[in-house]
């Protein structure tokens, strides 16, 4: 497993930030490697992050101001793809990370929070975009914990990235997690 450590100065989009980059950059190498050249991303929280302009990468944001493949709640974008028969082989998971968060990028889009989102927001979109991945797949998840997808959906941590704020000691600390499928029973793919 590779732990790394860096402080260094975060925005509201991580995705631009160089180190947060570095690690991006590398699985995806990894992964296009992996499948050939013939790889599918998946950005569920899209905004206006570099994959929206990625043609192996299906997009989405809740907020339609954005453009991305689609514009759909989290769960509802997971059981679209996975209804069109999509295999994904890395999903960049970085949604708003906190209820506050959550209340500020898509306050006003005309959207009412709903109290099953407030309980455990992500589950049942990660359970379905788990269920569409093959082992060797990747998900790289941001956040404030090191939860990620995590191994009751069959993934195991191969990297543990910190990156700490930089002069800012009110904020909090942003975990990149690298995590790959791995294969539990002789059913799956």
């Amino acid at each position: 497993m590779i732990f790394s450590h860096k402080i260094t100065s975060i925005t509201s989009e991580p995705f631009s930030n160089p180190h947060v980059r570095k690690v991006l950059d590398s699985v995806m190498s990894k992964v296009m490697y992996e499948t050939q050249g013939n790889a599918m991303f998946c950005d569920p929280f899209a905004r206006e992050s570099f994959t929206t302009l990625l043609d192996n990468c299906i997009t989405n944001d809740l907020n339609p101001e954005f453009e991305c493949d689609f514009n759909l709640e989290f769960k509802e974008f997971a059981y679209t793809i996975q209804e069109r028969g999509h295999v994904l082989d890395l999903v960049f998971f970085d949604p708003p990370y906190s209820l506050t968060q959550l209340k500020k990028q898509y306050d006003g889009i005309g959207k009412d929070l709903e109290l099953w989102q407030t309980k455990n927001m992500w589950k049942e979109g990660k359970d379905t975009l788990a269920s569409m991945m093959r082992p060797g797949s990747y998900v790289i998840s941001l956040g404030w914990n090191a939860n990620g997808f995590g191994s009751k959906r069959g993934f195991e941590k191969t990297e543990i990235h910190l990156f700490e704020q930089q002069a800012r000691e009110e904020q909090f600390t942003l975990f990149v997690i690298v995590e790959k499928k791995v294969q539990r029973t002789l059913k799956e793919f």
